[in-house]
């Protein structure tokens, strides 16, 4: 074995902790802003005086084909697609979840704060998302997040049982598209366009 297949083995063994991280960030950020989007359309009561109901349900209908055309065609697009993407999709979730649901800023900082803190564990452990020490963190300190959160801002019950409940939901789909995070690290090997941002924001789009 030469020098540079060996170099090439020990980058494939690192990349997927480092690619995970970056996702689990851009996941975070995206959760961030869709609450900072459901508090301003609040406090703005521009949904309570300017939309009506149906608009709400078009817009969550939109939401919903958008993530399925994004999911299905996600390897062909670019970065700046993909990013423009994420940003529609977090914009009319944030909205569309002003209207429903008002609690649900909270639970979307709660999660995003579960998943800052874990793409810190695998950092700076450089934990391969194949063990399942990463997933249990990850439902544990979602719970502590949910709890110190709901405690400060003295959420509602519903509010506290929609949180944890988001918390161990959000845990279990990241479990099962493991194989999917794995297959987009293996694309900054396979494809000389894909880069460690660009497969980490098809990461969090999946997510």
């Amino acid at each position: 074995m030469g020098p540079l297949a060996a170099i090439r083995i020990r980058q494939i063994a690192f990349i997927p902790s480092t690619m995970l991280s970056l996702t689990y960030w851009y996941t975070a950020l995206g959760l961030w802003c869709t609450a900072g989007i459901i508090w301003l359309t609040l406090y703005s009561h521009f949904l309570i005086t300017h939309v009506q109901p149906v608009v709400v349900l078009w817009i969550s209908a939109l939401l919903l084909g958008l993530g399925y055309g994004a999911i299905t065609c996600l390897s062909r697009f670019g970065t700046v697609v993909a990013t423009l993407i994420y940003i529609a999709i977090i914009t009319l979730t944030g909205v569309s979840l002003a209207y429903l649901f008002s609690g649900g800023a909270t639970i979307f900082v709660i999660v995003g704060i579960m998943f800052s803190l874990n793409a810190l564990f695998i950092f700076y452990l450089n934990i391969s998302s194949g063990l399942f020490r990463p997933l249990i963190f990850m439902a544990v300190s979602g719970i502590i997040a949910a709890i110190v959160v709901n405690s400060l801002v003295a959420s509602s019950t519903l509010v506290w049982i929609v949180s944890v409940l988001t918390v161990l939901v959000w845990t279990l789909i990241t479990a099962l598209e493991k194989s999917t995070l794995h297959g987009y690290a293996r694309m900054l090997y396979h494809s000389e366009f894909s880069s460690l941002p660009r497969c980490a924001l098809f990461g969090a789009l999946t997510l």
